[in-house]
């Protein structure tokens, strides 16, 4: 039996919008194009654990004065926190970042902060203000946030958050203020994923 032609078309047609919309949704899932990229409709970026770069070498002077290095909470999982005195936004969400800080450094996830003012002063009045119980790099040259891997976060604008699990990878960020989901969703990142490779025979 023969299939009339116009239910070929209307049938080719109907293929055609599915294959669209299927890349509309990898688009959607894969910014910029990158595989095991997914950007949420919360705004946080997840990365498979595969595919996560290395965090960047953050070393300097923490708002104490003393040393400060990401790579000494190695086997953590980390929440860097891009912040600065002056920024609103920053201000709004630090309260929860310490909440969050005090409940579960214990279960081995600390928050690190990554303190952009142009005095340590002003940095230092911000954290006894909020009574920040976790420690901040000065960064007030911008430097150490330039060294993240191009296209995790947007570093222009405060403040900015990313997730670094316990083998120092990217596994997840957000920019712009935190809510107590954005926490949530970067902490269970860091956690996911981060058993050793199994070893082959």
């Amino acid at each position: 039996m023969r299939t009339p032609t116009r239910l070929i078309v209307l049938s080719l047609a109907a293929l055609t919008v599915v294959a669209v919309g299927v890349g509309v949704l990898v688009g959607r899932d894969d910014p910029d194009g990158r595989r095991g990229y997914h950007q949420g409709k919360d705004g946080v970026l997840t990365i498979e654990a595969h595919r996560r770069p290395r965090a960047p070498d953050l070393t300097g002077s923490g708002l104490d004065g003393k040393p400060l290095s990401l790579a000494a909470y190695k086997g953590k999982a980390v929440l860097v926190n891009g912040w600065a005195s002056w920024c609103g936004p920053c201000r709004a969400e630090t309260p929860l970042l310490v909440r969050t800080h005090n409940t579960l450094r214990a279960r081995g996830v600390v928050v690190v902060g990554l303190d952009q003012d142009d005095s340590a002063a002003n940095g230092r009045a911000f954290a006894g203000e909020f009574h920040m119980s976790y420690p901040s790099l000065l960064d007030s040259g911008g430097k150490q946030a330039l060294k993240l891997p191009k296209g995790v976060l947007n570093t222009q604008g405060l403040p900015f958050t990313f997730a670094v699990d316990p083998r120092g990878r990217i596994a997840a960020a957000a920019s712009g203020q935190l809510d107590a989901h954005k926490i949530d969703a970067l902490v269970k990142a860091a956690q996911a994923g981060t058993a050793p490779p199994a070893r082959t025979p």
